[in-house]
């Protein structure tokens, strides 16, 4: 009995965590591409990235997704219950409003709300799932956690504009919708039962006076960096190597394949058998190797490009997942062994969004003042500086 209701709790922290990446999948791509076809102009579309940003400032309110929660219906699904509710009601809208030039103001707050709701959830999400996982179970839930995230992103993104064509916008948005509908049903049905542990006043500066937090978050940051900064350029790159957009859109695909199979469930299955650490260092490692391959690129000294580039884009969507996938759980046993999971999750996937919004800012704006080599020499210095950090500041066992 016990092993069911686990793996029931397994594939509910998988149905949220996917659920939880549709509105932005939908709003920083599904709705760029339907509103400019409508006729919408550019200067409206320059503020959908800001849909994005309250992932990166959840860890503003973690305290109080922490703090407050009705004891009757439990300390995590008072959260997840209204937020994905709330999710849920904006895709319906914005299926029954439909996506059009005239209603782009509407479907922007529809899905800059649903936003702000899905990254308040991850915060409950990510506590629970730290809270009711450990040892390899714990890294499973964490290759879930940003496997079901990224391919919830896709199928808000990519996955909305191809049902679109089959469908229509309506009944595209009407199907992500049910996903969602899904997940809000399976925790509706979840009985959450009480920790003995649990946490009276969860505050930010008590996860910055824990011992080992704040290396951590700037470990977290670091690993961001280095992730982001192969992938940021790696694009534009091709583009200006003579490389069609749809050759670039395939190499992407490829990339977040590899990204989901081998970056996610390999990076697990690292966690089992070389530790937390070791699995990190290894997805250091292939993203060095990554920026070194788009490196020899840009320097002309790789003689298939075509070939070349895919092995690069394989090593860095690796790298990317199986860093990501050790990282998560590294902060989740850290988030598990305190009294405010949520909170110190939290703090630390904030520090990790952070790295990659400035790098993706600041490697472009290096590419463009000194070239491709300087950008891509860029991320092969921020890996060797992070494994170097790991290694010196993160050395507890695990």
């Amino acid at each position: 009995m016990k092993q069911t209701a686990n793996a029931r709790l397994f594939i509910m922290i998988g149905a949220l965590y996917f659920s939880q990446g549709i509105p932005l999948g939908v709003a920083m791509e599904a709705l760029p591409t339907l509103l400019r076809r409508d006729g919408a102009p550019l200067h409206a579309l320059a503020w959908l990235p800001l849909v994005g940003l309250p992932w990166v400032l959840k860890f503003l309110w973690a305290p109080v997704v922490d703090n407050r929660y009705r004891p009757a219906l439990g300390r995590r699904r008072s959260w997840i219950l209204p937020m994905q509710g709330i999710v849920l009601a904006c895709l319906a809208a914005v299926a029954v409003t439909g996506v059009s030039a005239a209603s782009a103001p509407c479907v922007v707050a529809l899905m800059a709300l649903a936003s702000l709701a899905s990254a308040t959830q991850d915060i409950a999400t990510d506590g629970l799932t730290a809270e009711r996982f450990e040892g390899q179970a714990l890294a499973r839930a964490n290759a879930v956690q940003v496997g079901g995230t990224m391919i919830g992103f896709f199928a808000g993104g990519p996955g909305c504009l191809v049902l679109a064509g089959w469908l229509g916008q309506g009944g595209a948005l009407a199907l992500l919708a049910a996903v969602v509908a899904f997940s809000l049903l399976m925790a509706s049905g979840w009985r959450e039962t009480a920790l003995p542990a649990a946490v009276r006043r969860a505050t930010l500066a008590g996860f910055a006076r824990r011992p080992g937090g704040w290396a951590l978050a700037l470990a977290a940051f670091l690993s961001a960096m280095t992730a982001v900064a192969g992938y940021g350029l790696s694009k534009l790159f091709l583009v200006d190597a003579g490389w069609a957009v749809e050759a670039v859109g395939r190499l992407g695909m490829a990339g977040g394949a590899v990204t989901v199979l081998l970056g996610c469930g390999g990076g697990a299955w690292l966690v089992g058998r070389i530790g937390a650490r070791g699995a990190l260092a290894l997805g250091l490692a292939a993203s060095g190797a990554a920026a070194l391959a788009w490196l020899a690129q840009a320097q002309g000294w790789a003689p298939q490009p075509t070939a070349a580039a895919y092995a690069a884009q394989a090593l860095g969507a690796f790298g990317a997942g199986a860093a990501s996938v050790a990282m998560m759980t590294l902060a989740m046993r850290f988030a598990a062994r305190g009294a405010q999971a949520g909170t110190d999750m939290t703090a630390v996937q904030s520090a990790r969004d952070l790295g990659e919004i400035l790098t993706s800012s600041l490697i472009t704006g290096v590419a463009a003042r000194m070239g491709y080599v300087t950008g891509f020499s860029g991320g092969l210095l921020a890996a060797a500086v992070t494994l170097v950090f790991v290694a010196v500041a993160l050395r507890r066992p695990g």
